[in-house]
């Protein structure tokens, strides 16, 4: 092999590098609850979210990083670029004017639209087998096998029909109605 051959291959593998490096810190820099925040629509969000259970107000003090970790789909990779980019393109549209605003109020009973299963599941990989896991009441047990065959039978079923702010204080975004109606 040639030397400027080798040269080309060793250069351009470096910038493929540089570039696959910037890109995923823009996508982590990008879904944080500080950049998400840095828009006046999704302040009371984020103020929530603080508050809540996987914003960290919990004993354990674990707390849950990213917006994106909650709000966009985990089933790929590719997926979860395609969600990201479509969903941050229109919330940048509409925080511009470009497009009309999404209206959170109305919208806050669609949940299952704006949360996604495999989110949920990346983290609480007990729900997955519930007959194997350990510390789960039989209640609990009965309630995530049953889920599991209404997903099989093609229900529209998700976890936040279950887990939402409404059924658990403090879940995910407590108080947000009022915040948002503060906001006004």
């Amino acid at each position: 092999m040639k030397k400027s051959t080798l040269g080309a291959l060793i250069a351009g593998a470096v910038i493929g590098l540089g570039i696959s490096y910037v890109a995923a810190v823009l996508v982590d820099v990008t879904g944080k609850p500080n950049f998400c925040a840095s828009c006046h629509t999704m302040k009371p969000m984020v103020e929530s979210f603080h508050q809540s259970v996987h914003g960290g107000n919990n004993p354990h003090g674990f707390a849950v990083h990213h917006c994106t970790d909650c709000h966009l789909p985990k089933n790929s990779l590719i997926g979860y670029l395609v969600a990201k980019g479509i969903s941050g393109t229109r919330d940048a549209l509409a925080e511009f004017g470009i497009i009309k605003k999404v209206d959170f109020k109305e919208n806050f009973n669609e949940m299952k639209d704006y949360v996604y299963d495999s989110a949920c599941l990346q983290c609480h990989h007990m729900v997955k087998e519930p007959e194997k896991a350990f510390g789960m009441s039989e209640a609990s047990r009965f309630a995530h096998e049953s889920y599991w065959k209404d997903k099989k039978a093609g229900q529209d079923i998700s976890c936040v029909s279950c887990h939402n702010d409404y059924s658990m204080a403090d879940f995910a975004h407590p108080n947000l109605l009022e915040r948002l109606d503060s906001q006004k």
